[in-house]
């Protein structure tokens, strides 16, 4: 069992934190401002392509926003990540990663999203994290590896590595 002197234990809250706001910007704002939670140099990894920098996450999130608007019914997808499964380290005193595990439920249109059988994917996530000099933690690495998959074709278009989708 990891120990936790109580600064870090201070920073595991301050993680997790930050985790659950990441998926409140998803889940409430599509991700439109989820750069503003990363380092300037963060890796983003969707479906197995890696998203450099603020100016990358932004046009990742402004490109699939783009496509709810064309695509999903009223313009609009609902969705909720629900996280868990928390196992954070610490390599330097500024410098932490947690895995965890996260739950998609999404659909098309407004809420309420009726006959979801269940989750829209299933994964095992990895984020890494830098506390800066302002004192705050920012994501520096975001990876994930879908365990399941739903049958959702907007997501799996984009944020499952196409042999995946394929079930190869």
């Amino acid at each position: 069992m990891p120990r936790f002197t109580p600064g870090t234990a201070e920073s595991v809250v301050e993680i997790q934190q930050l985790i659950a706001e990441w998926c409140r910007e998803l889940d409430i704002n599509g991700g439109t401002d989820i750069a503003s939670l990363c380092t300037e140099d963060c890796t983003y990894i969707l479906a197995g392509k890696p998203h450099i920098g603020h100016a990358a996450i932004r046009a990742f999130y402004a490109a699939r926003n783009e496509r709810v608007r064309a695509q999903q019914r009223d313009g609009v997808r609902t969705q909720r990540h629900a996280i868990s499964n928390f196992l954070t380290t610490f390599d330097a005193p500024d410098s932490a990663s947690v895995a965890f595990t996260l739950v998609n439920y999404s659909g098309e249109g407004k809420p309420p999203i009726v006959n979801l059988v269940g989750p829209t994917i299933v994964a095992d996530c990895r984020m890494a994290f830098q506390h800066g000099s302002d004192g705050a933690w920012r994501i520096s690495l975001f990876d994930s590896t879908p365990i399941f998959i739903g049958n959702d074709p907007f997501l799996n278009a984009s944020v499952v590595p196409k042999a995946a989708a394929s079930g190869d």
